[in-house]
């Protein structure tokens, strides 16, 4: 059974599948689906033809753009701005506050709104985003930017980059604890 507060304006074209939970002020836009047991907090505005996958959590107000997929099981941490035709794979974790290694942590309730002027997070139009990525708060990823797998972005990504984890050589020999065989 679905969780979806009177506030909310749902397309009529739009689909939302069982056990999503949908809070209070929230949009979604029209031919977009939410994903079975998809949780989207307060203030959330998901875009035309989007996907938002199951068991995926939008924490709140954000910014999901048009023809945009965000997979299964996915992270999208407050006041995030995700532009059009975004692809995000499964398992991708926005960190959600910036101030996590003072020992702060954003109280529910105090999360920032899309009319401050600082932001959690920019996805640009057109980026692909690989199964497994963690992103730094605050980071921005340039327009039509490739993030690989398994990588752990810590700084901004200009426009058209192509990132690797690093993580390409499994198994490799970093050296012997007797002596070589």
């Amino acid at each position: 059974m679905n969780k979806i507060h009177q506030s909310t304006k749902i397309h009529s074209s739009a689909r939302i599948e069982p056990g999503a939970v949908i809070y209070e002020n929230c949009k979604i836009g029209r031919n977009s689906i939410i994903g079975a047991n998809a949780v989207l907090r307060p203030g959330t505005v998901i875009g035309n033809s989007t996907i938002f996958g199951t068991c995926s959590v939008s924490e709140g107000d954000n910014y999901i753009g048009d023809n945009t997929t965000i997979h299964a099981q996915c992270h999208i941490t407050a006041g995030m701005y995700i532009g059009n035709n975004v692809f995000i794979a499964p398992f991708f974790c926005q960190a959600n506050t910036p101030n996590l290694l003072q020992g702060e942590n954003v109280k529910y309730g105090s999360k920032p709104s899309l009319s401050h002027t600082r932001l959690e997070g920019f996805i640009e139009e057109g980026v692909v985003i690989g199964v497994g990525v963690i992103v730094n708060p605050g980071i921005r990823i340039g327009k039509f930017s490739k993030i690989d797998m398994n990588t752990y972005v810590t700084k901004d990504v200009p426009a058209n980059s192509h990132v690797r984890s690093g993580k390409e050589i499994v198994g490799r020999i970093i050296g012997t604890t007797d002596g070589g065989i």
